[in-house]
């Protein structure tokens, strides 16, 4: 299974263009406690890699002594195989969603760059239609619903295996916002391959599914980002001294 988890990138030209030049110049070598190894097929646009780093941590053990907790700190090289996409707007880590924090942090703290990574919030029902209708043969194998009110009054997130395939697009639509995830089967000429979309941004699909694939569920994630609105309460103080009288 390979995992690729996306984020929005905020991030203007003049400090992509600081990215883009400086990254060269912290290329990881043996010994190093940090640094990048990017792709040839890097462009003006996009940056892809991986970022090499020394992951901090700690491990916890009984003195012998004292029989006491003794935590002793711990160091591991970890690495992040990233995508910047200064078209699409778009950051990806692959395998482990953690990894975007210490890219961003290593991004940021660079001089003459402002960059942040906002989560995804994608509306999955139009998205899974726009997959299907372009790949026709699909069966929608499972769908994520948050909050689904069971029959004994009881409140549920739950992934949900389809005993009707053909009624995926009707559940789809009535528990729009409640849905969290869909998987689908992609019936392709060279045989059948699995996608999985989350409503924060991250892709899962089978190891034989096709490069092509990937590249048009990753176009469709910025059309199908919506923007959280924050509302605020008016509060009327004349009212509400009346209502404590």
């Amino acid at each position: 299974m390979r995992s690729f988890h996306y984020k929005l990138m905020v991030c203007g030209q003049p400090s992509f263009r600081s990215v883009r030049d400086n990254l060269p110049q912290l290329a990881y070598e043996a010994g190093m406690q940090r640094g990048f190894l990017l792709e040839k097929d890097s462009s003006v646009n996009r940056v892809a890699g991986r970022y090499v780093y020394t992951r901090v941590g700690k491990t916890v053990t009984l003195d012998a002594a004292t029989l006491q907790p003794k935590e002793t700190p711990t160091e591991t090289l970890a690495e992040c195989r990233f995508e910047l996409d200064q078209q699409k707007g778009l950051v990806m880590a692959q395998q482990r969603r953690g990894e975007l924090n210490a890219l961003h942090e290593a991004l940021d703290s660079m001089p003459e760059v402002s960059v942040e990574f906002e989560d995804l919030n994608l509306n999955l029902t139009a998205l899974m239609f726009d997959l299907q209708r372009a790949y026709k043969k699909n069966e929608v194998k499972s769908l994520r619903i948050k909050d689904y009110l069971a029959r004994e009054n009881m409140l549920a997130s739950a992934t949900f295996k389809l005993v009707e395939p053909q009624e995926a697009e009707k559940l789809a639509e009535r528990f729009s916002d409640q849905l969290q995830a869909f998987t689908l089967t992609l019936k392709l000429p060279d045989g059948a391959c699995a996608v999985t979309v989350t409503r924060n941004g991250s892709v899962r699909a089978s190891d034989d599914t096709p490069d092509d694939v990937l590249r048009f569920v990753k176009d469709l994630l910025p059309a199908h980002h919506e923007a959280e609105v924050e509302t605020t309460e008016v509060r009327d103080p004349v009212a509400a001294r009346r209502k404590r009288k």
